[in-house]
């Protein structure tokens, strides 16, 4: 505070937000604050398990407007399994309520306008977790959701920010990959593809190249489910979690089925037998 540094949080989870946390760091510079709203809609956030409603998005976003705070980020996904226009809108209309709810707050900072930011990341499946089985949107799909969310925003006060989905797709071939990709990364090494994560070196077609004089095409690894019982690149690995465990939470989330984190409740997903960690209320007969 005495050396007027300006504290910047990371991604906050709502639900962790409190009056106390705001409190302290509003004694110095006050930069923005980033809240992981998650999904557009109640309904897509019980599909990804997240525990965050919006009256918590609310609640964290009246408790920084109240401590002055004008400039809040907030954080979801596209392209996650299920996902419909209605939640894509769903985005814009969560924006919209936290702009309207800075306005009805009487302690909001007086003679300044509220900047609300949604940043938007490509949904990106991965191994070893209950979304491995789901398709990856293409690229055209994710091209055509970011733009039904530009038309979706209508105020001044909203800016939107979201990624190159050509990356996403990438991400999403690697991340499910077998070890027949080790030739693709190393034939895009020797054509240049060097410091990808900045957007100025990425060349998509690059890639493109390399997959093509591979042989390998690869749409088979993103762009196509992967049956629950299905041998994959990463079905020898053991990570602990059962990859019935898995199979199990897909088939949930399908049906918007949330299951309770495991603080609360054990829900047998073997990972205890690592012991990398406590695992509460440890039921041996679910494992």
């Amino acid at each position: 505070e005495a050396d007027h540094v300006s504290l910047a949080l990371p991604s906050l989870r709502v639900d962790n937000f409190s009056q106390s946390l705001v409190e302290k760091t509003s004694k110095v510079r006050k930069s923005g604050l980033t809240f992981a709203a998650e999904a557009g809609t109640q309904r897509l956030r019980d599909v990804i398990n997240k525990n965050v409603t919006w009256e918590q998005i609310e609640r964290g976003c009246r408790i920084a407007f109240r401590e002055g705070y004008t400039s809040v980020k907030l954080y979801f996904m596209m392209g996650l399994p299920t996902e419909t226009l209605e939640d894509i809108k769903g985005i814009a209309d969560t924006a919209q309520k936290v702009v309207d709810l800075y306005y009805q707050i009487p302690e909001h900072a007086k003679g300044k306008g509220v900047q609300v930011t949604i940043s938007v990341a490509c949904f990106v499946p991965k191994p070893w977790t209950p979304f491995q089985y789901c398709a990856q949107n293409t690229r055209d799909e994710l091209r055509e959701k970011q733009k039904y969310l530009l038309s979706c925003v209508h105020s001044r006060k909203i800016k939107v920010n979201y990624h190159d989905s050509a990356t996403s797709v990438l991400e999403g071939i690697l991340a499910k990959g077998d070890r027949r990709l080790g030739a693709v990364i190393e034939k895009a090494f020797h054509a240049g593809s060097v410091f990808d994560t900045w957007e100025e070196f990425f060349d998509y077609d690059l890639w493109l190249q390399a997959f093509a004089d591979c042989g390998i095409d690869p749409n088979f690894y993103n762009y196509r489910p992967i049956a629950l019982d299905e041998v994959t690149p990463w079905s020898h690995m053991d990570v602990g979690v059962r990859e019935e465990f898995l199979a199990r939470e897909y088939q949930k989330a399908l049906r918007a089925e949330t299951t309770p984190p495991c603080n609360r409740q054990c829900s047998g997903c073997g990972a205890n037998k690592l012991l990398g960690g406590p695992c509460f209320a440890y039921n041996q007969d679910q494992l």
